[in-house]
């Protein structure tokens, strides 16, 4: 199950349902699955899981619109040379959206020391 709807989607990012592309419930359930995976599973469906949830999906979306899923980490065309050192080893983008990473973060479900109570 999905931690954002569709209408919580097409809200966040200010566009029309029909806007959307057609398979928008398989990312947003893909979203949802990294969310839990990076939380490990501790967080619980509302608002912070929807917020983050759309917040991967404005992520990725990003990369698709401009065909750069794949990130390099150097690129040379004739004298023009750029060079990307991300976090990742890879040098790609995170693959946990910045903005959701924030959120969990600073709500506690990134959280991995040890609880003293």
């Amino acid at each position: 199950m999905a931690y954002a709807t569709i209408t919580d989607l097409a809200d966040y990012l200010g566009v029309s349902e029909a806007n959307l592309p057609d398979d928008v419930e398989r990312l947003l359930e893909r979203a949802s699955d990294l969310i839990d995976y990076y939380t490990l599973g501790r967080i619980e469906a509302g608002e912070i899981a929807s917020k983050a949830t759309v917040r991967q999906y404005e992520w990725w979306s990003q990369f698709d619109e401009f065909n750069t899923q794949q990130f390099f980490s150097e690129i040379s065309i004739g004298p023009f040379s750029a060079s990307n050192r991300g976090q990742n080893a890879g040098g790609g983008p995170p693959e946990l959206a910045p903005r959701a990473r924030q959120l969990l973060m600073l709500n506690g479900y990134l959280y991995r020391g040890v609880d003293v109570r």
